[in-house]
């Protein structure tokens, strides 16, 4: 039997309602199955029902963005187009309506509220015709709580200036790319009390994204966050290959760190399954254990 403890829905930037996953989970041969929305926990409990009725173990969740320029060895000074890599914290096990939680959400979201139009203005200064208004009813339509890139992406797509919205990335949006905007992001500590005063796990979401220059590197930044009370690391995960998964399993029994891993599914938007990582549910039941469930 498997676990997917990194999906994302609707309610963020997924293809899939939240009420929808469980029943794909159990199409999938899941017993456990954990959503973890971008910056919103609106999904949960729509998803946590329709789990009840088909029999999925549920997990709640969250996904975090945090500042990775925090972690990178002193001194450090982006250069103009530095593909400095993200930092993501999955929040598992938390409280879906926690006061805390929900504040930083709000913080988030304000964020991307004031990054979103710089990225729309890019475009335009690019040639390319689109308007805040056009992402805003696409995500509305899907309804969306938090308005993201791959939302802007979609309605490149849509009026076609991309081929998918991975093109859209890769071309305009993506990091690096001319339309980019860096959003103002969290410090990783406040992320990580965030989420275990909401009563969750803290792991560390897909590592390889980090972009870092090597084991060395990549063992300090783990290190690093482990001081602020890291509780795990996502060994499977899509973008992670054999040798990753080997590496990362390796680094978080060294750390003393529990393990995790998903799909990252996003539903029909990106070419992965949910499911697809087959990560052992014996890695959920001990998550759940830790997290005194």
């Amino acid at each position: 039997m498997y676990c997917d403890l990194h999906t994302h829905s609707t309610a963020s930037d997924g293809g899939t309602p939240p009420q929808e996953l469980p029943a794909q989970a159990r199409a999938a041969g899941l017993a456990a199955l954990a959503l973890t929305d971008h910056d919103t926990a609106a999904g949960l409990p729509a998803c946590a029902a329709a789990a009840g009725e088909v029999g999925v173990c549920f997990v709640p969740g969250i996904e975090l963005s945090a500042n990775r320029a925090a972690l990178k060895p002193a001194p450090y000074t982006p250069a103009p187009g530095d593909r400095l890599g993200t930092l993501h914290l999955l929040g598992l096990f938390i409280r879906h309506d926690d006061p805390g939680l929900a504040a930083l959400c709000r913080d988030v979201a304000q964020a991307r509220a004031q990054r979103n139009p710089q990225i729309i203005a890019r475009l335009n200064e690019m040639g390319l015709s689109i308007s805040y208004d056009e992402v805003l009813a696409l995500v509305q339509a899907q309804g969306g709580q938090v308005i993201g890139r791959p939302h802007i992406g979609q309605v490149l797509v849509a009026k076609g200036y991309a081929a998918s919205v991975q093109d859209a990335f890769a071309r305009y949006i993506g990091e690096g790319r001319p339309a980019y905007v860096r959003k103002d992001l969290l410090p990783p500590g406040r992320a990580i009390d965030a989420i275990h005063k909401a009563g969750g796990l803290a792991i560390l979401a897909h590592p390889i994204q980090m972009r870092c220059a090597d084991a060395a590197e990549l063992e300090y930044t783990v290190k690093r966050l482990a001081e602020m009370d890291l509780d795990g690391l996502e060994v499977w995960h899509c973008d992670h290959g054999p040798a990753e998964i080997q590496a990362y399993a390796a680094l978080a029994q060294r750390l003393g760190l529990l393990v995790s891993g998903g799909s990252d599914y996003h539903g029909p938007r990106k070419a992965v399954a949910l499911g697809s990582q087959q990560v052992p549910v014996e890695v959920f039941e001990a998550l759940r254990d830790v997290a005194g469930l």
